[in-house]
């Protein structure tokens, strides 16, 4: 026997694709599983800083990158 704590697997649900121990019985549960994945994005993306951005405010004019502009075809 296992010593460790047996943890619930967690599969994806077949309808939204968010993980959960079981399918959402309702398209409800899917939106409100898909808006606490979004909350949760949301808040990492808000952490995160682009590649490039100066630390200290008296570079940032200096340290920016130039502009990109992307164009599919």
């Amino acid at each position: 026997m296992s010593a460790l704590p047996k943890v619930p697997a967690l599969n994806p649900c077949p309808f939204c694709g968010v993980l959960a121990d079981v399918p959402h019985e309702t398209q409800e549960g899917c939106i409100a599983a898909l808006n606490t994945e979004i909350t949760q994005m949301r808040g990492l993306l808000a952490t995160l800083k682009p590649a490039g951005v100066p630390r200290g405010a008296d570079d940032q004019d200096e340290a920016l990158p130039a502009a990109i502009r992307l164009a599919l075809d």
